[in-house]
């Protein structure tokens, strides 16, 4: 440190750089995308003035206050990467000052400079994330480093930080097109699994239909309702790795052929799993064969532990299916298909979903 003296005594002045004009501006220019700012704090006149004329020598853009509270009124109208700041002045003062700024602005560094006698308030400035310090007299050589230095750290922050978003948003753009690509390649999936059985065509995207009418009203957000929606778009994907023969059997199918046909929902979790995030939508594909008495498939949950959008799914699912032709039997009218469900109620179906999903067949 500087021998003790008055805190910017001629020796001070001396020793400051030879780069100050005479004036207080700066000899040198330098391109305005180029410049360094700083915000500069202290009650002083003639100290700011000297602090200001050194830091525009060193090339920094400047702004200055004259107390903790006129700083942080500039700080709003204009942040800087660094304040060097005193530490006792009027109002507030130094600690409030530097506490204040690491709440507001924590990628802002702080200069703090003090007398010496401060100890408890510079201790306090230091655990609030004061980057420097300096003891009145400042010595110039030290301060331009510290200046110079603590830009050029924010300046790799900064540029480290732009990388990072770089490349958080090409990650993401990669992730959106992965997920594109392969909602593009489930769909000609879904295509494909409903060309192999013409009693099934159009299936997955009449139970969509169905499902999503069912939710909004049921009063779900629009953020369920989308994945409502695509839990009910992909619920039997995991019928593609069913046997053709086995979709298509006029009869009874064998004890073996009913077990793989079980399978199904726990295959379309597992083929989904890699790419859908959502535990609800994953839910929903797994449990949309359950029955509300605990007797359904792949894990005999009863009544409210069955995932909620799975008992949405389950309705429009059975109507679907008891109004579709298939190969073992005739389409239902929709009256005989809501009969029947009414007499599940309790039983294979959630009783106070049902009234919902009969009032919106029957256009109620």
């Amino acid at each position: 440190m500087a021998p003790a003296m008055p805190l910017y005594s001629s020796y001070s002045l001396m020793n400051s750089p030879p780069s100050i004009g005479t004036e207080g501006d700066p000899v040198h220019t330098v391109h305005p995308s180029d410049r360094r700012r700083v915000t500069l704090v202290d009650d002083e006149p003639y100290a700011l003035d000297v602090l200001m004329r050194a830091a525009r020598s060193w090339n920094f853009d400047c702004q200055a206050a004259a107390s903790a509270e006129e700083a942080v009124a500039l700080l709003e109208r204009q942040p800087t990467p660094i304040v060097v700041t005193d530490l006792r002045m009027p109002g507030r003062g130094g600690v409030w000052l530097v506490q204040e700024i690491q709440k507001r602005w924590p990628d802002t560094s702080i200069i703090v400079i003090t007398a010496g006698q401060d100890d408890d308030a510079l201790s306090q400035c230091l655990v609030a994330g004061a980057q420097h310090y300096f003891l009145k007299p400042i010595n110039f050589d030290e301060f331009h480093h510290a200046l110079t230095s603590t830009m050029r750290s924010y300046l790799h922050r900064r540029e480290k930080e732009k990388n990072r978003r770089r490349l958080e948003q090409s990650l993401d753009r990669q992730r959106r097109e992965l997920r594109r690509t392969f909602f593009s390649a489930i769909d000609c999936l879904v295509r494909t699994l409903e060309a192999r059985d013409r009693y099934t065509s159009g299936h997955s995207l009449r139970v969509r239909d169905y499902s999503a009418r069912l939710g909004q009203r049921l009063g779900l957000s629009p953020r369920r309702l989308k994945r409502l929606s695509l839990a009910a778009k992909l619920h039997d994907i995991g019928k593609v790795g069913l046997a053709e023969g086995i979709l298509n059997k006029p009869t009874a199918l064998s004890p073996e052929e009913y077990s793989n046909v079980r399978d199904h929902p726990v295959i379309g979790e597992r083929i989904l799993a890699p790419i859908i995030r959502s535990q609800e939508v994953l839910a929903a594909i797994r449990h949309h064969h359950e029955r509300f008495d605990g007797n359904g498939y792949p894990d005999g949950l009863r009544g409210a532990d069955i995932p909620y959008l799975a008992r949405v799914i389950t309705l429009a699912d059975c109507f679907d299916a008891l109004t579709s032709s298939r190969a073992y039997r005739a389409a239902l009218s929709p009256k005989a298909a809501l009969d029947i469900m009414r007499s599940e109620a309790g039983r294979q179906f959630d009783p106070d979903m049902l009234p919902a999903f009969v009032s919106l067949v029957i256009g109620h």
